[in-house]
């Protein structure tokens, strides 16, 4: 069902509840959810500048380090995020560096179509449409 309020990304994430539904798993969310939280954003943004680690990202912003750890495992379900290499601690911990596989997004939304161009690394773009007032 689709509710339309003044908030725009609202509207935005129940257009797509039903577009993306998270692999492997009984979750209903969707990638447009995944795209439009204000962390996972910054963590695309800055991942794409340089590889970062998980503590590097909870560090930068703010973040319970369980919270980007959970935040990390959700953009790498989508394919949005990937391990770009593993490295040693002095004292022989592993941890990892992730990278945003993200080139771009645009939302756009004309005569009661909304529309969402994908394009991450390793695929064409996607494009979904979805007219806001039929379901």
């Amino acid at each position: 069902m689709i509710i339309f309020l003044e908030n725009h990304g609202e509207i935005v994430l129940s257009i797509l509840w039903d577009v993306y539904p998270m692999s492997g798993g009984s979750d209903s969310s969707a990638i447009g959810v995944v795209l439009m939280d204000e962390y996972n954003l910054k963590i695309l943004a800055a991942t794409a500048l340089k590889p970062m680690s998980v503590r590097e990202i909870a560090y930068k912003f703010d973040i319970p380090l369980a919270s980007a750890y959970r935040k990390i495992r959700e953009l790498e379900g989508f394919g949005l995020i990937k391990v770009e290499e593993t490295r040693l601690t002095r004292d022989g911990k592993r941890y990892k560096l992730y990278r945003s596989q993200v080139e771009n997004f645009e939302v756009s939304y004309h005569r009661n179509t909304l529309k969402i161009k994908l394009h991450i690394k390793w695929k064409e773009p996607e494009v979904i449409e979805k007219s806001i007032l039929t379901q």
